[in-house]
């Protein structure tokens, strides 16, 4: 990947907690010029003071994607001035792995090596990018405060890393870039001050955050723009005032983008005095009151501005919103443009489908957008909170890339990450339940991986190879198959069923996931259906036998006459007895994995409840729990298809979905209005769609 670039870092400091540094190199004409780039964690590249990309593609520890940039669209003439901004946090996160700082790259003209990190490139810290700030979340890194009437640090020695990371090239494409301007606000207002108003003062998803995950301490921090924002009443005073403003301390102006945008926030800024600006964003919120805390993360930037700046100001990381305020807490600024700059899949060329139905119309549109946020450089669960590479909803997202471009390149990308995961805290065969990530024990042992997504990863595996990527070598991912099923023997009781399965058991979220104890009937609806794609891929005969023998098993055990329930645990003398505990995720894993026939006789009751949605059950007085989005939602879209139920489907999907578009243009996490509005297996829509209409049409 390199001819000559070294990995470098500021001597000494590779291992600081939320260290920003900056690397320059004076060049002379950029024509046929070609930047090499990786670095740990992110970079952002400036030629000329103009933004020329955000990287690099995340992959696993101890490995590192190379983009290669070519840099004539932004040279001037004979000198040009190189700027790579690089952000290394050094702490435990859901979205990138933990390592020390680095940045390697080389300028190349006409193939030539020109200049490379190791000789070239001069470093300093970037002082202005605060570092002693709070966490934005839990799954991510720090939240953004940038003072730029810091001045810049002096260049300081720059050595060469001990980190020796092995080079990979860049396969997922490269992110799309767009500027998407605001012509006038939402509305613009004056706040002030209120004790009386609640504050969260941290929300960081389950749990705060630990010591050993990385963080600052209270102690430490002075500025907590989060905390702030909430204590701010809000007044307003004109609704959709033009562009450019003049506000004043005390002085506010929403925005809205009428959907979600995923990219870097910027603002065009003129100061008339020194000036600290607060931007807080939301995915979405209702009234005039704008508000930002409804998710597990700390929503809010700030910047403050030296007297007479004029300039654009942009968050180095992406971020979602359909919403945001501009706040001015102390000086006075002219807003004269507001905006995001996209980091998206690019989607020129995803298929387009047309619908006779507006909703389904909408629904399409919206899974195109919410799987262009989520398939940048991997598949990520949402854009915003995590960013995280989950299995699971893999499985999903990659039905959704092929059915977009009939070519899987961020899957190819997403799963050679996890074939190239090697992380000595795994049991031996597991994979890491989301990656790259840093997801560590807690000191209690739990919450390292979740035994079912490895399932899910076997069958992702499977439907890559056979449908979505043939000319992938099968052979390559032998191992992790191999290694995931030997890890799950050993859990296999006297019946062949597994049980008790350590760390995170989950089945969806529901209550289905409390009822895992001892034997879990659709986990081993699912363990069956891995060992038949196992025996697929590669052929093993007595896989195959015990799957069957699983299927068989599982059925004759969970079936209760009328529905399948979820599990069985063991009395005092160690017999297993069914709980009664039913989901109706529980019958979608059935059908979908059991080779159940659902027109057979004894089946009658249970298919008529399958049809339904299981609405009669809720009423029955057992002890039943309807699906939640995902993934049982999911299941049930899977089941109509198998089922040839397309025209309810179609019907459900737009149910569903409808009021999700129209509030954000994206599609959620959840039914209800919580976590995030715009998640990557929600894509998954879109396939479901289309495949019912074109049966249809048939």
């Amino acid at each position: 990947m390199f001819q000559k670039a070294k990995p470098v870092w500021i001597e000494g400091l590779e291992r600081e907690m939320n260290l920003a540094a900056v690397f320059e190199y004076e060049a002379g004409d950029l024509q046929n010029a070609e930047l090499r780039i990786t670095a740990a964690i992110f970079y952002r590249l400036f030629v000329n003071d103009t933004f020329v990309a955000f990287g690099p593609a995340r992959t696993a520890q101890g490995y590192a994607r190379v983009d290669r940039l070519p840099l004539c669209a932004y040279s001037s003439g004979r000198h040009n001035r190189i700027r790579v901004e690089v952000a290394s946090y050094y702490c435990k996160s859901l979205s990138t792995c933990l390592q020390p700082g680095f940045l390697c790259a080389e300028l190349c003209q006409n193939g030539t090596v020109i200049a490379y990190t190791g000789k070239d490139f001069t470093g300093r810290v970037l002082t202005q990018k605060e570092q002693l700030v709070e966490r934005f979340s839990i799954q991510r890194h720090f939240g953004e405060i940038w003072d730029l009437t810091k001045p810049s640090a002096a260049e300081m020695p720059v050595a060469v890393s001990d980190q020796s990371p092995v080079f990979l090239p860049r396969v997922a494409p490269y992110p799309h870039y767009e500027d998407v301007w605001q012509s006038h606000a939402a509305a613009r207002g004056t706040f002030a001050f209120d004790e009386n108003l609640p504050c969260r003062e941290q929300r960081y998803s389950w749990k705060e955050i630990p010591a050993h995950w990385g963080r600052f301490e209270e102690s430490q921090i002075s500025r907590k723009p989060y905390r702030w924002v909430q204590k701010q009443a809000q007044t307003v005073l004109e609704k959709k005032p033009p562009l450019p403003l003049d506000l004043k301390e005390g002085e506010y102006a929403v925005f809205d983008f009428n959907q979600i945008e995923c990219g870097f926030l910027q603002l065009s800024l003129l100061a008339a005095k020194q000036s600290d600006v607060v931007v807080a964003f939301s995915e979405y919120c209702e009234g005039d009151t704008f508000s930002f805390t409804r998710m597990n993360c700390q929503n809010v930037v700030e910047f403050i501005l030296p007297e007479g700046y004029e300039d654009t100001v942009r968050t180095f990381e992406p971020y979602t919103m359909r919403f945001a305020m501009v706040m001015v807490k102390k000086g006075e600024a002219r807003l004269q443009g507001f905006g995001v700059k996209t980091f998206e899949r690019e989607m020129r060329g995803a298929k387009q489908v047309t619908f006779k139905e507006k909703t389904h119309a909408d629904i399409y549109r919206g899974a195109l957008r919410t799987f262009a946020h989520n398939a940048v450089d991997l598949y990520s669960d949402c854009p915003s909170r995590e960013r995280a590479g989950w299995l699971c909803d893999s499985y999903f997202t990659a039905t959704a890339e092929h059915h977009f471009f009939g070519k899987v390149p961020v899957e190819d990308a997403f799963l050679e990450n996890y074939r190239l995961c090697k992380d000595p805290l795994l049991p031996e065969g597991m994979l890491p339940m989301c990656y790259p990530a840093d997801v560590r024990p807690e000191p209690d042992g739990t919450g390292h991986h979740i035994p079912q997504w490895c399932m899910w990863y076997v069958l992702e595996v499977k439907e890559y190879l056979t449908e979505r990527n043939k000319a992938a070598d099968p052979a390559l991912f032998r191992p992790t198959v191999e290694g995931i099923i030997g890890y799950f023997a050993k859990f296999e009781n006297s019946d062949g069923l597994l049980e008790d399965l350590p760390s995170w058991n989950f089945v969806e979220w529901s209550d289905a996931n409390s009822w895992t104890k001892n034997v879990n009937y659709p986990t081993n609806f699912l363990y069956a259906a891995v060992l038949l794609a196992a025996y697929e891929l590669y052929g093993d005969t007595t896989l195959a036998q015990k799957a069957r023998r699983i299927q068989k098993q599982t059925a004759a055990l969970s079936f209760d006459g009328e529905l399948f329930t979820d599990n069985a645990e063991r009395d005092e003398s160690g017999v297993l007895h069914n709980t009664g505990n039913t989901s109706e995720a529980g019958q979608y894993y059935a059908i979908l994995f059991g080779n159940i026939d659902p027109d057979a006789p004894q089946y009658a009751k249970w298919r008529a409840h399958l049809l339904s949605g299981c609405k009669n059950v809720a009423q029955s007085g057992r002890r039943f729990v309807p699906v939640n989005a995902f993934i049982g939602l999911y299941l049930r879209l899977k089941t109509l298809l198998q089922l040839e139920q397309y025209r309810l489907l179609l019907d459900e999907v737009g149910d569903f979905f409808g009021g999700m578009v129209a509030k954000t243009g994206t599609l959620w996490e959840y039914r209800e209005m919580k976590g995030s509005f715009d998640h990557g297996f929600a894509s998954y829509a879109a396939y479901a769609m289309c495949v019912a209409l074109e049966k249809l049409r048939k």
